[in-house]
């Protein structure tokens, strides 16, 4: 499975768990919608107000996990790596159709404290559970994405 095939199932899952620590080392987990997922990373979006948003900030980690499961097949994504926050202005442009941006941010004034977030290097696992295909993968580091199978 190919790196880009596994960034596409983690989008069409929408919504993750998203777990950082703050300044004490203490860990934080909560679900927030996935924007774009695709090789160079995954982008997502949150308050400037929000614990979330400072330990982005702070530590500049993330870890990120979701679940889907359709009639017998179930499958695990989880990836750990680093962020940056490329700014309020990239949320027209990466989710300008993203439903979840209205139903989060319902006004103007709202979606103003939004900034958009890119975990642009990092590893993963993607695992089938009912298949029992497993793969690890690299996201947007310098060799390029990349996968391979664990047996």
């Amino acid at each position: 499975m190919k790196v880009k095939e596994i960034m596409t199932i983690l989008e069409d899952m929408k919504v993750a768990v998203f777990a950082t620590v703050d300044k004490d080392g203490l860990p934080h987990a909560r679900h927030a919608h996935i924007g774009v997922a695709n090789e160079q990373g995954v982008f997502f979006m949150t308050g400037t107000t929000t614990n979330f948003y400072r330990q982005m900030l702070d530590t500049e980690h993330v870890a990120i996990t979701a679940m889907s499961q359709e009639d017998y097949l179930i499958q695990v994504i989880r990836i750990e790596g680093r962020v940056k926050q490329l700014g309020r202005e990239r949320l027209e442009e990466l989710l300008k159709d993203n439903p979840y941006v209205n139903y989060v941010y319902p006004s103007k004034e709202d979606q103003e404290g939004v900034q958009v977030f890119q975990l642009y290097e990092g590893q993963g696992f993607y695992h089938s559970l009912t298949q029992g295909h497993k793969y690890v993968f690299t996201v947007g580091c310098e060799n390029g994405a990349t996968t391979r199978t664990i047996v």
